[in-house]
């Protein structure tokens, strides 16, 4: 009898060691981490260009491609609008990643670090597109140069995430 207890105990040992090694496998590093949130802003980015090539079009239709003044938009343009909450969601997204990668080591927050700036151009000209779709006054060149500076944003974010990507 003794030695079935011995035996048993020895099992229970081993099996806790097993769990515990296996939950310690499982998981993520801190790099794992990180590389995972630059790929969903790489994701969000990759988005926000299409929305970027979305409201060229769009405004581009409303407006005559070749014409050089551009008619008002306003607010009861549905593609626009979209595209502006679109964009919203997607900028807010990408905050929301980089309050995570803040959480993380090093090399992320100096990537969070590196990209929050234009994330914070890029919520800045969501703001404005949104308030110059409030003015009915407002000219489609005011949107086209909010859209032609969010590509510019869009831009500088990708290849920082690009960069931070490949150092993990």
């Amino acid at each position: 009898m003794p030695r079935i207890k011995t035996i048993s105990l020895i099992m229970f040992f081993l099996l806790f060691i097993l769990c515990l090694g296996t939950m310690a496998h499982a998981q993520p590093t801190k790099n794992q981490n990180c590389k995972n949130i630059a790929k969903k802003m790489m994701s969000n980015d990759i988005k926000i260009k299409k929305i970027h090539k979305q409201m060229k079009h769009v405004i581009d239709a409303a407006t005559g491609k070749e014409a050089q003044n551009y008619p008002p938009i306003d607010r009861f343009n549905r593609h626009v609008n979209i595209l502006i909450h679109n964009l919203g969601f997607r900028v807010e997204s990408m905050k929301e990643l980089i309050e995570d990668a803040k959480k993380q080591g090093n090399n992320c927050q100096e990537m969070a670090r590196k990209i929050s700036g234009n994330v914070n151009a890029m919520q800045e000209i969501y703001v404005n597109m949104g308030i110059s779709l409030e003015n009915p006054k407002t000219s489609g060149s005011k949107l086209f140069d909010l859209n032609k500076n969010l590509e510019q944003q869009a831009n500088g974010t990708s290849s920082e995430l690009q960069s931070a990507v490949k150092s993990f």
